[in-house]
C-alpha cells in the first residue's frame, strides 16, 4: 500500500460482553493490536482509547446497530485525519 503512496491507519472497531472477555483473555492487546502498530509503524485508533469510540454497545457482541454505525463512522472520522495528518 506504502509503495504506491497510501496511507494505513489501523482502526479497532467496538467489541464488547463474551467476545471482548475472550479478546481480553485469548489475544491480549498488548501481543497483538500494539504489536502490529509497532511492526507495522502505522497509526493507530484503539476503540477503548477514545471515549466518543469506547460507549457504543455491540448487540452481537462485535457489530453495532446501523443506527450506532453512522454514529460511530462520525465520531471516527476527525479521529481518522487527525492519524493521518500526524502518522508516518
Amino acid at each position: 500500500v506504502r509503495e504506491r503512496g497510501g496511507r494505513i491507519v489501523l482502526v479497532r472497531p467496538p467489541s464488547t460482553s463474551i467476545l471482548r472477555d475472550l479478546e481480553h483473555k485469548f489475544a491480549p492487546r498488548e501481543a497483538f493490536y500494539d504489536r502490529m502498530l509497532a511492526v507495522t509503524n502505522a497509526p493507530g485508533i484503539h476503540f477503548e482509547d477514545h471515549p466518543e469510540l469506547a460507549s457504543f454497545d455491540c448487540p452481537e457482541w462485535s457489530h453495532l446497530t446501523a443506527e450506532d454505525a453512522v454514529k460511530f463512522t462520525t465520531a471516527l472520522m476527525p479521529l481518522l485525519e487527525q492519524a493521518l495528518a500526524t502518522g508516518p
